[in-house]
């Protein structure tokens, strides 16, 4: 039996943290975003606690941790859902909303690609001039029933769409009655970012995932926050148990006073970092990493892997001439700097 039509122009979603043939230990992975300075020691505290309960089921709504992640961002209970990571949830909204077509920018995050390509719709992509999403852009794309996914800060190019950005996105898809799709989960990396989920609008759904600021990626969890009519929706068509006891456990760990402390420490080491890459490079990022044009990605990415670093290639955002690289510890950024530097001037002589 051959499989759905519209299966057949799917191709298997490229992510960072291939290991290329290599162990753990011997590679430097600069492909994953994560918090360098993560997990955080309690969290295995919590792994411990949910040995203890894994002879029963999980609560399939999760209802522990959705009244903190309620509390802490001062909405309902109703109006918050947890999921196995953004990517369970990215996949609960196309299922529940993708009617005709899907706007997202030009370069983003494969899997909205992917999740509109699985029910066959159409997919607009809207242009980037100088690799910026340009919110008037998306405005003038726009139409009824239009879905449209933006990952803020963007992934790859890091770029942070502020609150003013964001509005008038908003209010174009209040008037044409689209639903807009904010994916934030780089958003605990930037400085003075704003809160989506204050927009009084019930055209908007925020994801965000507990994965990248807790450097937790073996533990699948994330959390979408929008109207109770919305989550209602989402609710319906969820995997029953889909969010483990470990990772319920794990995530009611970090969304506390404790995870606030971690991140609030980690994030200024970060910001340190990230002062001398830019000084080095030449280059700016909204989140924790950055997007760098190297000529040849794949070439370049061979290279490094010769010294143990592993980068993004970003071919599968449609960027063939640019990698992508998270920041690290001190240490491991210098050697980063230092024999990318040697690749781009090899290139360059």
């Amino acid at each position: 039996m051959k499989p759905r039509a519209a299966l057949r122009r799917l191709r298997i979603c490229e992510h960072g943290g291939k290991r290329e043939g290599k162990k753990k230990n011997e590679l430097i992975d600069f492909s994953v975003n994560l918090n360098p300075y993560g997990p955080p020691d309690f969290v295995s505290e919590a792994i411990q606690e949910a040995v203890k309960e894994i002879a029963v089921y999980p609560d399939t709504e999760c209802r522990t941790l959705r009244e903190q992640i309620a509390e802490k961002f001062g909405c309902e209970q109703k109006e918050v859902l947890v999921g196995a990571g953004v990517s369970e949830l990215i996949q609960l909204v196309a299922l529940s909303f993708v009617k005709n077509r899907v706007l997202m920018p030009k370069h983003t995050y494969g899997e909205y690609e992917t999740a509109t390509k699985m029910l066959g719709a159409q997919i607009k992509r809207v242009e980037m001039p100088d690799l910026r999403i340009k919110p008037e852009l998306i405005v003038d794309a726009m139409k009824k029933d239009d879905v449209v996914f933006l990952c803020n800060p963007n992934n790859p190019t890091g770029q942070y769409l502020g609150k003013n950005e964001i509005e008038q996105i908003l209010e174009a898809a209040e008037r044409v009655d689209a639903l807009v799709v904010i994916d934030e989960a780089y958003m605990d990396f930037v400085t003075d970012a704003f809160w989506a989920h204050k927009f009084s609008t019930h055209n908007l759904i925020i994801l965000r995932s507990l994965t990248k600021s807790f450097a937790i990626p073996g533990v699948r969890v994330g959390y979408a926050i929008s109207s109770e009519a919305i989550i209602t929706e989402l609710e319906k068509i969820k995997v029953p148990w889909s969010v483990s006891v470990c990772a319920q456990k794990v995530g009611a760990a970090v969304i506390g006073t404790d995870g606030d402390k971690f991140l609030a420490e980690t994030i200024k080491r970060i910001e340190r970092s990230k002062r001398k890459i830019e000084k080095s490079l030449d280059v700016h990022t909204d989140a924790n990493f950055y997007i760098l044009e190297v000529g040849d990605a794949m070439e370049a990415k061979k290279e490094l892997l010769k010294h143990g670093i592993l980068v993004r290639d970003c071919t599968s955002f449609g960027l063939p001439t640019h990698i992508r690289f998270s920041v690290r510890t001190d240490d491991e950024n210098d050697l980063l700097l230092h024999f990318l530097k040697s690749f781009l001037n090899f290139r360059d002589n």
